[in-house]
């Protein structure tokens, strides 16, 4: 048997038990496969059509691999190792499959931009959304290891601003499309350098395009749309300047602006290295050339005002697991690194972020091996070793990596870190002899590439879908920490508070203090969905044990004050009210309920000065203007309002 027939016999039976395995997990989804189980949270058409694309390109495949012929023409072998030449001009090639002209790349960004926009996420479970829209939304994101990312967002928000356009999720979502048209550009640049001659450029872009990281560009709020589109033009970068293009600076300056979007890229190093070591240049000017990533990064972290306290807290983190000041059995991992749990876990964040590419380097390690049994020599690629000295670091950080939280729900840093992996997959597909990166085998490929893309993204882009999919993840039967299941609960709680559903509020908060009662924010969580629901006499207790085990929660104070005054306590309601405004930034709505509770507790001339205080202060709050014209008159509330917009 040849090499091409090899490789195809491998891609074959790999794309057969992969579809099986997806139609049988999506039967019955459940939370250990997670990569695996996507189509089964779908409505039936939308299920039945990623199956589809699956079994059909795994069919394509298996009619590749029979229609094979059983030795390949040597003119096939010499054309998979074909080099093109530093100065020859590229389209004078004549590429295997679909040619297309250079330009023609460019317009396939319009229907990139309508998908992307058509089928934004609906819900924001996975990675850190939530906690990033809300600093976004307060003009302050505080992160430990990605400065520039978040200035990126926080800028892009104030431009938004600036333009009047609202603050919404969707909105601010927008720039993760961008960053999508910006990577669909970096992944042809990628495709036009690792594609020989006797590949299809389409497909390789169809398989890079495809990847599970391309769900970072539906309206996903996270630092890691920006770092990822840094990634991808580093790896085209080097890939050029391997053929001599491009000065080094430009690759130096663009690792040092992903370096400082996010710390984890420092893994990309090692790649740098090894251009450097091609280099035809002076020791001295190579030795500065090793130094300028990092100067850049010192000098963009410098203009941010980032104090290296949180560089250091961030390796601290990514060393020990635990952040200072955070208990240890917080952070407790749910499984030891050499255990099956997490070789499962690292298999479906492998299969989840680059199905394709996974079987593409299964079936170019099967052709090697074939090609050391028969003795044949081939000379190392430079560009495929670059890519592999780029993503072995990526790779054995995603293997070492246990995490106190949904593995399935931090999915973003693990594609990130073997992206550079997924590409090196592509470019060894593209050396093997008789690449099936064309035809029906790449026809076949794409299709599963598109199939395995698309069930993740639809599952995304519905709020039932995504809903049922993550209460799975941190429902009975996951293996993760008690920080985990507590943080994913909470994720669901606020979830439900934002669609109004009261009851699903409490018992996701629930769910989240029986996980981690040692947590004051789940005993607030409890407590304000209690006050939702009208259990003003049980929210109380509840909330006093947050505010007993965390104090300078100014949320705690504030829900506790409203249960109070339900309760008809005015007395204890102001003291809490006053409590919260002194442990938070001024704020229109507690100064007015610290008002009420006064007005209640028969204190009239204090709630006057702090209604009119907030008047003063917000001359456009309109619950203060109507109180105050309620209980002092409606000239009262005009002459407030008046003093306060003559100021």
């Amino acid at each position: 048997m040849d090499r091409p027939r090899v490789a195809r016999a491998v891609l074959g039976i790999g794309a057969a038990a992969y579809a099986a395995l997806v139609w049988a997990m999506s039967r019955s989804p459940g939370p250990r496969a997670w990569a695996l189980h996507l189509p089964g949270f779908l409505p039936p058409a939308q299920r039945l059509l990623t199956l589809a694309m699956l079994f059909l390109g795994t069919l394509l495949l298996l009619a590749d691999l029979i229609l094979w012929p059983r030795a390949a023409p040597n003119t096939q072998e010499r054309a998979a190792h074909g080099k093109r030449g530093k100065d020859a001009p590229r389209k004078a090639t004549k590429r295997g499959g679909v040619s297309l002209p250079g330009w023609s790349g460019w317009l396939l960004l319009v229907p990139w931009a309508w998908v992307l926009w058509k089928l934004e996420i609906k819900t924001r479970f996975l990675g850190d959304a939530t906690v990033w829209m809300a600093g976004i939304i307060n003009g302050e994101v505080n992160p430990s290891n990605e400065p520039l990312a978040a200035a990126v967002w926080v800028g892009y928000a104030k431009v938004l601003q600036s333009l009047a356009f609202p603050i919404t999720p969707a909105a601010v979502g927008s720039l993760s499309i961008l960053c999508g048209l910006l990577s669909g550009a970096f992944l042809w640049g990628i495709a036009s350098e690792i594609t020989p001659k006797s590949v299809s450029r389409a497909v390789v872009l169809g398989l890079l395009a495809t990847l599970g990281l391309a769900q970072l560009y539906f309206g996903y709020i996270e630092s890691y749309p920006v770092v990822s589109v840094l990634v991808l033009a580093f790896l085209w970068l080097g890939l050029r300047r391997l053929r001599g293009a491009d000065s080094p600076l430009l690759v130096a300056a663009v690792l040092g602006l992903a370096i400082a979007s996010h710390l984890a890229t420092l893994l990309l190093l090692p790649g740098y290295a090894y251009l450097l070591l091609r280099e035809k240049r002076p020791a001295a000017l190579r030795a500065a050339l090793a130094l300028l990533p990092l100067a850049v990064t010192a000098a963009i972290l410098l203009l941010l005002r980032y104090p290296m306290e949180k560089v250091l807290l961030a390796f601290r983190i990514a060393t020990h697991g635990v952040e200072p000041g955070r208990a240890a059995t917080a952070y407790q991992k749910p499984y030891p690194i050499f255990s099956l749990d997490h070789a499962r876990d690292i298999l479906n964040g492998i299969l989840l972020a680059m199905p394709v590419p996974a079987l593409l380097l299964l079936a170019s390690a099967a052709a090697w091996i074939w090609r050391r049994k028969a003795a044949a020599t081939s000379t190392a690629d430079p560009a495929a070793l670059f890519l592999a000295i780029a993503a072995a670091p990526g790779l054995l950080v995603a293997i070492a990596l246990v995490l106190p939280v949904v593995p399935a729900q931090d999915w973003d840093l693990t594609a990130i870190l073997l992206l550079p992996l997924a590409v090196f997959g592509v470019k060894a597909a593209c050396a093997t002899p008789g690449s099936p990166l064309r035809g029906l085998s790449g026809a076949g490929l794409v299709l599963i590439g598109a199939g395995a893309a698309l069930s993740f993204v639809l599952v995304n882009a519905s709020v039932e879908s995504g809903l049922s999919r993550f209460e799975t993840l941190v429902g009975p039967g996951a293996r993760i920490s008690a920080y985990g299941r507590a943080y994913g609960s909470e994720l669901l709680s606020t979830f439900d508070s934002q669609r109004r559903d009261t009851r699903g509020m409490l018992a996701h908060a629930e769910q989240a203090l029986a996980a981690e009662p040692t947590n004051p924010r789940y005993w607030v969580g409890k407590g304000a969905a209690l006050y939702n629901l009208g259990r003003y006499a049980e929210a109380i207790p509840v909330l006093e044990e947050g505010i007993r085990r965390g104090p300078a929660r100014d949320d705690a104070y504030y829900n506790l004050g409203n249960c109070l005054v339900h309760e008809k306590r005015y007395g204890e309601a102001v003291e809490s009210f006053r409590d919260a405004v002194r442990r938070s930034e001024p704020r229109p709505d507690y100064l007015n309920n610290l008002g009420v509770a006064l007005y209640h507790a028969g204190k009239t001339d204090s709630a006057r000065t702090v209604l009119y205080a907030v008047l003063r202060r917000w001359p456009d709050y309109t619950l203060t203007r109507n109180l105050i014209a309620r209980w002092f008159g409606a000239a009262a509330a005009d002459s407030a309002r008046a003093s306060a917009l003559r100021r």
